[in-house]
């Protein structure tokens, strides 16, 4: 049955998603389709006969309505009010097609030409070498993907490119020592500051616009899941291919691992961007049910490993690496509860997921604190090391992250503020951990001798 509601309302949530007009507009012009539904109606047609005819209209007047038929999955919309010839749009999705196998192609033989030297892949200074650089090898790409399909300054595009550039040659130039702090530290930190430079390819010319970046956000997290779903399938069609061919006693295992699944893993990278770019701006987004399904969970686990951890008596100040689970628990709460953002509708009403999203962020602040004595504690004791001091720096930008989001979300809660002011805090505080990742990733190494 043909529920009007809910397709005027998957109309005006496109209509916001594409984040060109304001909520005032969105309002009038919903209100002007009902006016039309309703005179279609009076006229003897039936709900959806007035909804489609009311939408194409719309459509003639602004094409606003034929680019949401394109993204809708109702097929009698497409038939009705797409032009399934498309050059333009065919066009552009078989550019960004071959981008995505050039690119994989191009990040697979960049890793690989290390075995032209006769580099042993799994060998020591193999390892190592693939540890500096291997988010080197795609996330430029990713960016230049980005560059192509998102309006952008020559001088931005520059600017970008000369960072990779840059990061590029210190990383190799560094003099790092064989399983020291700073090598550590650079492989966890640089990925994360390449990919928020990424980010600033993908804003483009709208690198101001809060909502844009935290679409990036959400764009982050699918990219993600895809990414996961993906390379599931690659280990899937690996270990296929090797089993069938053992039969006939060839054994494809060397080949498969060295070449497929290097070219192949690259090949996720940019799959998973292009499906996740690909469906930003679809409605049926599975963004809100994923959020809503983990959220609690989170939350949960999280309770009961903080009354777990007070039953046992055990404690982070003693035993290192209980002290960088927590840190590692931290950061992927703090990734849910920006997925839980970026999935919500700016305009909704304050609703059972936000309370839960706050006592997610309150929970984390708990464990935030434990992690920050911790950290104060082992450095009075053990003295200054740069993981110490990369840690307390990272619990501390976590922790005033944390803060901010608490407090914000506790006045929207209040109706004291819009949501959209929360997002911006948020989406602003990413430059914060982008120039603390480079610090981290490029500096450290230089202030503590490359230890």
């Amino acid at each position: 049955m043909f529920d009007i509601n809910a397709n005027i309302k998957a109309w005006s949530d496109y209509l916001r998603e594409k984040g060109q007009l304001k909520e005032t507009d969105l309002m009038e012009m919903e209100e002007h389709l009902k006016d039309e539904i309703d005179d279609l109606k009076k006229a003897g047609l039936s709900e959806e006969e007035a909804f489609l005819i009311s939408v194409k209209r719309f459509g003639n007047i602004n094409q606003i309505s034929g680019e949401f038929s394109k993204l809708s999955t109702e097929s009698f919309w497409k038939q009705l009010v797409v032009d399934e010839g498309d050059a333009s749009q065919k066009q552009r999705q078989t550019r960004n097609l071959l981008l995505v196998i050039a690119f994989s192609l191009i990040a697979g033989t960049l890793a690989k030409i290390p075995q032209i030297f006769g580099l042993d892949f799994l060998g020591n200074q193999q390892v190592f070498y693939l540890v500096k650089n291997l988010s080197l090898f795609i996330f430029p790409l990713v960016a230049i993907y980005f560059m192509v399909n998102h309006p952008s300054s020559k001088r931005r595009k520059t600017w970008i490119l000369i960072i990779f550039v840059l990061a590029a040659l210190l990383v190799n130039v560094y003099p790092y020592q064989q399983n020291g702090s700073t090598i550590f530290l650079t492989s966890f930190h640089l990925p994360i500051f390449l990919w928020l430079l990424v980010g600033i390819s993908y804003l483009g010319d709208e690198w101001k616009s809060s909502r844009k970046r935290m679409d990036f956000l959400r764009l982050t997290g699918e990219t993600f899941i895809y990414g996961v779903l993906v390379f599931c399938g690659l280990m899937v069609f690996n270990l296929f291919t090797i089993f069938i061919f053992s039969a006939l006693n060839i054994d494809l295992s060397e080949f498969m691992f060295e070449n497929i699944m290097v070219y192949g893993s690259f090949g996720v990278m940019m799959i998973a961007v292009y499906l996740a770019e690909a469906k930003k701006s679809i409605i049926e987004n599975f963004a809100p049910i994923l959020a809503k399904i983990f959220s609690p969970l989170f939350l949960v686990t999280m309770i009961a490993f903080l009354i777990s951890m007070a039953l046992s008596g055990k404690t982070p100040f003693l035993e290192r690496n209980y002290l960088i689970g927590f840190d590692f628990m931290l950061v992927l709460v703090l990734g849910l509860v920006l997925y839980v953002i970026s999935s919500r509708k700016a305009y909704d009403k304050p609703n059972l997921f936000d309370g839960l999203n706050l006592a997610l962020i309150l929970t984390a602040l708990t464990i935030d604190a434990i992690a920050l004595s911790a950290i104060l504690f082992r450095l009075s004791t053990y003295g200054i090391t740069p993981n110490k001091i990369a840690a307390l720096g990272e619990n501390i930008i976590l922790f005033i992250n944390l803060g901010g989001l608490a407090w914000m979300y506790v006045l929207y809660l209040r109706g004291k503020i819009e949501f959209a002011k929360l997002e911006r805090f948020q989406t602003e505080y990413l430059y914060v951990f982008a120039g603390w990742t480079a610090i981290v990733a490029l500096l450290f190494p230089l202030l503590f001798g490359f230890i």
